[in-house]
């Protein structure tokens, strides 16, 4: 227990240095940052501002209201965000295989996949925060949502568990770069998929389809069955108020499948010096 803890406390430390250098790096880089800063907010403002277009014409959206559409929003812009500052190098990690670029890693007493997300912390994924923040808390005005302390332990639950089912897809898309040895760029992939299935109420799909997206590709967990838990919906998969705690688990499970993947893959990785 104590060789585990004295671990846990190695890697802590380990990811706030490069939390720092990350930081130090976009201060030498003003102008970048302040590009982000205002990009970012700007695509997902108006992906927002297309939600409000649609229920101002066509009204609710499979009855969830446009408050109740904020707050789906803004959650799954949040995790979006957390996904991109410690997961988006999944993205990449076909690049890495086909240049041998995870030898260093090798030589490392620190766990490769550790290494490979944490050592280039994407500190401007800070700034995808910005629009997520502000729509979710307009969300929270709308619908009135209060800020009791089971629900702020809700909301922290539901987005750790978001966070690490994101991640955990955007490695298992990345590690399949073992076997087939390509440089396929998945993000623009998976960010129509998540776009499309997180910032709206996946209830609007045929039953086929949600049954996809809650069993097998656990995307209806990422926002929203924990926001219909939150906001007191019903919905066709209830956990009897346990959704938050489900997408937790949900994100663990994902997690852990595809480190097991990612480790198996790293068995077929072939280095540089090969």
């Amino acid at each position: 227990m104590k060789k585990l803890g004295s671990s846990i406390a190695h890697y802590f430390g380990v990811t706030m240095c490069n939390i720092k250098m990350a930081l130090l790096t976009i201060v030498e880089y003003p102008s970048n940052i302040l590009g982000w800063l205002i990009s970012n907010p700007i695509q997902f403002i108006l992906g927002f501002a297309t939600i409000k277009f649609v229920v101002q014409q066509f009204g609710e959206i499979n009855g969830w209201n446009y408050g109740q559409l904020a707050f789906l929003y803004g959650i799954s812009v949040i995790s979006h965000a957390l996904s991109m500052i410690f997961f988006v190098q999944g993205w990449f990690m076909g690049f890495y295989v086909i240049e041998g670029d995870f030898d260093r890693f090798l030589t490392r007493p620190l766990s490769v996949l550790y290494q490979f997300f944490f050592t280039n912390i994407n500190v401007f994924g800070l700034t995808d925060l910005i629009p997520g923040i502000l729509v979710f808390v307009y969300g929270c005005i709308q619908t009135g949502f209060s800020f009791t302390v089971s629900n702020v332990v809700g909301i922290i639950v539901m987005l750790i568990g978001a966070t690490l089912i994101r991640g955990g897809i955007y490695i298992l898309l990345g590690s399949t770069s073992f076997w087939t040895k390509s440089a396929n760029d998945f993000g623009q992939f998976t960010q129509e998929i998540f776009d499309k299935t997180t910032m709206y109420p996946i209830s609007m799909y045929p039953e086929a389809m949600q049954l996809i997206l809650t069993f097998v590709i656990p995307i209806g967990w990422v926002s929203f069955y924990p926001a219909s838990d939150l906001l007191g919906i019903e919905h066709a998969f209830s956990t009897g108020g346990m959704e938050v705690w489900v997408t937790l688990a949900v994100g663990i499970v994902t997690m852990l499948i595809a480190g097991l993947i990612f480790k198996i893959g790293m068995r077929r990785y072939e280095s540089a010096g090969n």
